[in-house]
């Protein structure tokens, strides 16, 4: 994202796939628009994103204080069974999982009744979990969550908004649907 803008979600909505598991790259996977009883197709401008600054953080202490200086990080996950079974409580994993599978957002960190956790989004929905958060043991790299985690600033795209201008070439990418 620091090299390559990105849109947001009301012209490219997240679908949980990649160029590995059934998403190809293709100008309309940026941005696509579609009409009911029409073939969809690629908006011939669009709002876009960029990051200014960004890094890698690890380590309760220093997490703690990326998120308190500017706000949410991206963390890899393991994601043991008893974790998609989740429906509240703070999530203190057993089994020793650290194979990291999953990237969440930690958005903050707290204590109750002496356990230290996380306070995490996922991407499963709200159905899932605590309106589609969870809370995560802190301190012990529960889960491999204290081990991989990233933060970013953004660039301000809103004061003077970006758009970026479609091209021939990607309005008629034979990889657009």
């Amino acid at each position: 994202m620091h090299n390559h803008e990105i849109t947001d979600e009301t012209c490219s909505i997240y679908l949980a796939l990649g160029h590995e598991n059934g998403s190809g790259c293709s100008a309309m996977q940026s941005c696509r628009n579609c009409n009911p009883g029409e073939a969809c197709y690629v908006p011939p401008a669009y709002y876009t994103y960029k990051v200014d600054e960004f890094g890698a953080v690890k380590g309760e202490s220093k997490m703690m204080q990326e998120i308190y200086q500017r706000g949410p990080i991206s963390c890899a996950i393991a994601v043991p069974e008893a974790l998609e079974e989740y429906t509240g409580g703070i999530f203190c994993d057993e089994t020793g999982d650290k194979q990291q599978v999953h990237a969440i957002s930690v958005v903050g960190y707290g204590e109750e009744n002496g356990q230290k956790y996380w306070t995490v989004r996922n991407s499963w929905g709200e159905h899932w979990g605590e309106g589609g958060f969870f809370r995560v043991c802190r301190g012990t790299n529960n889960i491999a969550i204290e081990k991989t985690c990233n933060w970013s600033t953004p660039e301000d795209t809103w004061t003077n908004p970006q758009m970026h201008q479609t091209t021939d070439a990607e309005r008629n990418d034979p990889k657009n649907d």
